[in-house]
């Protein structure tokens, strides 16, 4: 008889790691070159099936902002968490600095003692991992991983290489977890002077709490975002965040209801107060 269990494991790293890429090559077997930063977060779903355990794991995958300075947002979509994949990009190595910099302290701050951890140097297919310019990366790679008491991969999401391993072993690991709470009245709060940008990153994180997944969600925001004249590469201005609000309230209207829409809206009016001069 197979037993289900559900995990959440989130995707860390400093922008332009990989994290997105490694889940399209796992859950979608699929590879893309164009880079694209994620707003807040995006979340997919692979059942994973251990026959020789008799285990069917649910595996919802979050692929969290990189950018270091929205810990707000990136701590709220932590929540929950029963697994880590923390990824280094093979060709930067201030991004395996901030690996113990950022990303372990933040985890901790949310999750008290970490979930279980796996480390994944990527974008193997770019460099010679023989060479001896990756000696000292991968002595680094291997005290942090010794420190931590876990494993590290070198993946590559354009080849595949150690991608299925990698998300199999901490779905084991996340197995042996309690799963945290998750309070998800923390993405309708804001501290006083966010940036516009944040703001929008917490109306991405609401909107999947509210509608659904980003295959859900994620049509709405392409639409919606050129309307008010949003490009996710700068800064929105506050006039176009109030747009937004507006427009998505419109658009909760159909799925939610007069009195659940407008209790949103409120809220999101109320984040947009907190802006650096708004006069909102």
């Amino acid at each position: 008889m197979t037993e289900t269990y559900k995990s959440k494991i989130v995707m860390l790293g400093n922008g332009a790691v990989g994290k997105t890429s490694l889940i399209r090559r796992y859950v979608d077997q699929k590879f893309s070159d164009s880079y694209i930063a994620t707003i807040g977060a995006n979340f997919k779903k692979k059942v994973l099936e251990y026959d020789d355990r008799g285990i069917s794991l649910n595996m919802m995958i979050g692929d969290l902002l990189g950018q270091h300075g929205f810990q707000q947002t990136q701590k709220a979509n932590m929540r929950g968490a029963r697994g880590a994949l923390i990824i280094c990009d093979l060709t930067r190595p201030e991004t395996l600095e901030s690996i113990e910099g950022y990303w372990i302290p933040l985890l901790k701050e949310v999750l008290g003692d970490a979930p279980p951890i796996i480390f994944l140097a990527n974008k193997a297919d770019l460099v010679d991992l023989e060479d001896q310019s990756m000696a000292r990366y991968r002595a680094d790679l291997l005290a942090l991983s010794e420190k931590y008491g876990t494993k590290f991969f070198f993946t590559s999401a354009k080849t595949g290489d150690n991608v299925e391993q990698s998300f199999r072993d901490i779905g084991l690991l996340s197995l042996n977890q309690e799963p945290a709470s998750y309070h998800s009245e923390e993405l309708y709060r804001a501290q006083e002077g966010i940036s516009t940008l944040e703001a929008l990153d917490l109306f991405k994180a609401q909107l999947y709490l509210e509608l659904g997944g980003e295959e859900f969600v994620n049509p709405i925001l392409q639409a919606q975002l050129p309307k008010v004249g949003i490009d996710v590469r700068y800064d929105p201005s506050v006039e176009q965040l109030r747009e937004l609000v507006d427009r998505i309230k419109e658009v909760e209207l159909d799925f939610l209801g007069e009195k659940v829409a407008n209790k949103y809206y409120m809220k999101r009016k109320g984040i947009l107060n907190k802006l650096d001069g708004s006069g909102v």
